[in-house]
């Protein structure tokens, strides 16, 4: 499960080898990046110590720290995370002309886990107001309430998939004005490995599923990995390459790391970039962040 993040710095490193992916210099390390572009500004939102933390880049490629969203806390997320000012996992968007962040505040390894909401007029305005914990976990629940996702089907209904270890990830719907979710909820995917950080996307004739696998942050034997599979349904059945459902273990690996930076996940997708972050085995693991452009091939992901 989640997390811990490194103290920020300034770092000039080139983001890959790919072709497709981008060259990134300033505030670069980050944990559980969670890109978004609003008209000209790219964001990135991420686990921080401090609140949600916040970067911004007017292109993409050169980014700087802001200023922590809910930096020194909330009181009501003590009883979920011993009293930290930290928050996990923080997932960005637009909805109905608003700002939505949702976030998570757990302690590692626990299942006493809370998700929450926060609105605001835009995020540039970044005048935030914490809607409080929107779904909750407990010791003995079957899933864990971390690593949400917003995400819109084809026919504009809101949805929030979210989960860590456990029995996997969950997806249910979202009201479209409170957007609190109610419902039943829904097994996308599970894997002995340990799964997590669920992000959807839709292309062509499919929804897509990416998930991180394995161990997030164990230094050299971190093991996390970015997996996917596709489904014509937004709950699923997601199938991998080789047609194994993502309920059953399934998922086609897209990023396994190697070399310097490696055990790269917490994937997120904007405007056709996908964003993760790896851990640098030549700084103590640090990890920072890469960006990607994602193509589609026959119909399955691929950087």
């Amino acid at each position: 499960m989640k997390k811990w993040v490194a103290a920020g710095c300034l770092v000039l490193a080139s983001a890959g080898a790919a072709a497709a992916t981008w060259t990134l210099t300033g505030d670069i390390v980050s944990h559980d990046p969670h890109l978004y572009k609003a008209a000209n500004t790219w964001w990135i939102v991420e686990t921080s110590d401090t609140g949600v933390g916040v970067k911004y880049s007017a292109n993409g490629r050169a980014w700087t720290q802001g200023v922590p969203i809910f930096g020194n806390g909330l009181p009501w997320w003590g009883q979920y995370n011993g009293n930290k000012k930290q928050a996990w996992a923080p997932d960005l968007h637009e909805w109905n002309g608003k700002a939505i962040l949702y976030y998570a505040v757990s302690t590692f390894g626990s299942q006493k886990s809370a998700i929450g909401l926060a609105t605001a007029s835009s995020i540039a305005q970044g005048n935030w107001v914490d809607q409080g914990a929107i779904l909750t976990s407990a010791p003995g629940d079957n899933f864990n309430a971390i690593d949400p996702n917003f995400f819109v089907d084809k026919a504009g209904q809101p949805w929030l998939s979210y989960g860590s270890f456990q029995t996997g990830i969950y997806i249910t719907r979202v009201d479209a004005n409170t957007l609190k979710p109610f419902g039943a909820k829904t097994r996308l995917a599970t894997d002995s490995i340990g799964i997590e950080n669920p992000f959807i996307v839709a292309n062509g004739s499919y929804y897509y599923l990416f998930v991180s696998k394995g161990k997030c942050c164990d230094g050299a034997n971190s093991t996390y990995r970015i997996a996917y599979g596709r489904s014509t349904s937004v709950t699923g059945p997601y199938l991998d390459k080789n047609g194994v459902d993502m309920r059953n273990g399934g998922g086609t690996v897209l990023d396994a790391g190697g070399g310097r930076f490696i055990a790269p996940g917490a994937e997120s997708i904007s405007n056709g970039v996908l964003a993760r972050h790896a851990l640098d085995t030549q700084n103590n693991y640090t990890p920072v962040l890469f960006m990607s452009d994602l193509f589609f091939t026959n119909g399955w992901p691929t950087y």
